[in-house]
């Protein structure tokens, strides 16, 4: 569990992107996605499917026409809590995958049955959930929180 998110099996990837290119949807989805824009325009996805699988966290919209992969991080724990820096993420939508130019991102992850803190917070994940916070170069934020629906190791 130490390497969760902290480098991805190509294999896995290109079968993930495949699968969603041919409109896999998924079963059960718990995430809310947020994206709000440098000019203050801001969509709400819900019913969003939260996967990690080997090592990725997989981000797919209700309709299985998106899905946002964040393939590496640099991860630690404080605590039982997963903490990740997102290093390198890509959108898949249409068959084509894109990387993502993005400033910063942070990733959290319990993979707990008890809600775990964040550091300087009173704020806590949820058990089995994730939480992301990413701003890309041309300052549009993207916010999950949502419990995971399926952990592959």
């Amino acid at each position: 569990m130490r390497s969760l998110l902290c480098g991805i099996r190509s294999a896995a990837f290109a079968a993930f992107a495949a699968a969603c290119a041919f409109g896999a949807s998924p079963a059960v989805a718990g995430g809310t996605v947020t994206i709000q824009q440098a000019d203050g325009q801001r969509d709400v996805y819900n019913d969003v499917a939260i996967k990690i699988i080997h090592d990725a966290l997989f981000l797919t919209s209700a309709d299985g026409k998106g899905t946002l992969v964040i393939h590496r991080a640099a991860c630690s724990y404080q605590g039982d809590l997963l903490v990740c820096f997102v290093t390198s993420a890509a959108l898949v939508q249409a068959g084509e995958t894109k990387p993502l130019d993005f400033r910063s991102g942070t990733l959290y992850v319990n993979s707990t049955s008890v809600p775990q803190p964040l550091k300087l917070s009173t704020e806590k994940v949820a058990p089995h959930s994730v939480m992301l916070a990413l701003t890309t170069e041309r300052g549009t934020y993207v916010g999950l929180s949502g419990r995971i629906d399926k952990m592959v190791k």
